[in-house]
């Protein structure tokens, strides 16, 4: 756009100020004049003539005109403004050219991708991050710093790790994923932009003009696609439900909560009523196993679990509990009031004691979402988990204090 201002200063033509910016901005990354045509920059100069721009980046509208052209994208009337921003439908688009042109990697500007994954991920998804780490441990960059300086490390639950041997070939669909996952940041196109926002979003316009031109070459027969990444199977979780027919029930001596469910058996169940998992092993056919941090009362010698701060019996104070002085504790993690259990900062409720959360502390210009409740740092304009917009009154505070 800086080229279409300069050229403002010198031509009187609105069209012909646009195609020579335009040209301005595609030579330097085309191999040839074919690479790009006049066709592809028709979105430049139409929105420099007044019409709506579909997308604030040229180089993203030529790359989706080009899988259109390319049958990648099968849309009826074909300038649906809203398509350029449609994750849904561009999505499963890129992932396929990305996978089909397997090739292009190694023809990719190295110093551009570096650029594009050295800071962090674009955001927490998780194919996205693992497409980070690959083309991270390709260009042999640490993963360490990578995560340490990243804002949204406090929310990943994949930061610091380290792929395996087997998961850690980098492939185009990787640099395809994360230029799709930027080009539809809803930051783009913001008057403000985090710090260094400007330097990645040059690499990422260079690395798609550099697919667009690449994307008319012919695939080499001699290689081979690589093979797939095997996919790890997660065993069935189980997620922690309150449920009202075991709230505030007395326990009588042999009943036990199920491990995975919550769930309340009583005591002449070997197996879990709600989800079939195996109950503790006994001892006798009297006494229960105790697991550790279960506890008896010293009053009337019931059992209690180690979740219970008073005996349920006699409602006896139970013994102090471990101290959490020592437990590393990531940002927005908090210790419940009531019964100094450690929580993760998604829990809004103490999984011990069901404790409210107290009031967070919150660090200058940081922010929780009025919507999700996700805790943002002060350089995120919108929530990085629901793209709710920053509360005024926040982002007030936030200018004053710089």
């Amino acid at each position: 756009m800086a080229a279409i201002r300069f050229f403002s200063l010198f031509e009187t033509n609105p069209t012909v100020t646009a195609t020579a910016a335009a040209n301005l901005l595609f030579r330097r990354y085309s191999s040839s004049s074919a690479s790009v045509s006049s066709d592809d920059l028709q979105h430049t100069t139409s929105a420099a003539a007044g019409d709506p721009q579909p997308h604030p980046w040229p180089e993203w509208l030529t790359f989706v005109d080009r899988l259109k052209s390319k049958g990648y994208i099968n849309q009826e009337g074909g300038n649906d403004v809203a398509l350029y921003k449609d994750m849904s439908v561009l999505k499963e688009a890129c992932l396929s050219f990305g996978r089909d042109r397997f090739d292009l990697f190694k023809s990719l500007s190295m110093q551009d991708v570096q650029t594009l994954v050295e800071k962090g991920c674009p955001n927490i998804n998780r194919k996205t991050v693992n497409s980070g780490k690959r083309l991270r441990a390709h260009l042999q960059l640490d993963e360490g710093d990578a995560c340490g300086v990243c804002v949204l490390r406090g929310s990943c639950d994949r930061a610091y790790v380290i792929l395996k041997d087997v998961e850690s070939s980098a492939r185009t669909v990787d640099i395809v994923r994360i230029l799709l996952n930027y080009a539809l940041d809803p930051v783009v196109g913001l008057s403000k932009k985090p710090l260094g926002a400007d330097i990645v979003e040059a690499s990422a316009k260079k690395l798609l003009l550099e697919l667009t031109t690449l994307s008319d070459t012919n695939i080499d027969p001699e290689l081979q696609r690589p093979a797939a990444a095997p996919v790890a199977r997660k065993a069935p979780s189980f997620q922690y439900v309150e449920r009202d027919s075991s709230r505030n029930v007395e326990m009588k001596r042999g009943d036990w909560m199920c491990p995975k469910c919550n769930f309340l058996n009583f005591a002449r169940n070997t197996k879990c009523r709600e989800c079939n998992e195996d109950g503790p092993k006994k001892a006798s056919d009297e006494d229960v196993e105790m697991k550790k941090g279960d506890w008896i009362c010293p009053q009337c010698n019931f059992m209690n679990f180690s979740r219970n701060i008073r005996c349920l019996k006699c409602k006896t104070e139970g013994p102090k509990r471990v101290g959490t002085d020592d437990i590393e504790m990531k940002k927005g993690d908090w210790n419940c009031p009531q019964c100094r259990f450690m929580n993760f900062a998604s829990n809004t409720k103490c999984l011990r004691c069901r404790e409210h959360r107290p009031k967070r502390q919150l660090n200058a210009g940081e922010w929780e979402c009025p919507s999700c409740d996700f805790l943002n740092y002060a350089g995120n304009v919108v929530c990085r988990k629901c793209n709710g917009e920053r509360p005024n009154d926040v982002e007030a505070k936030y200018q004053f204090t710089k």
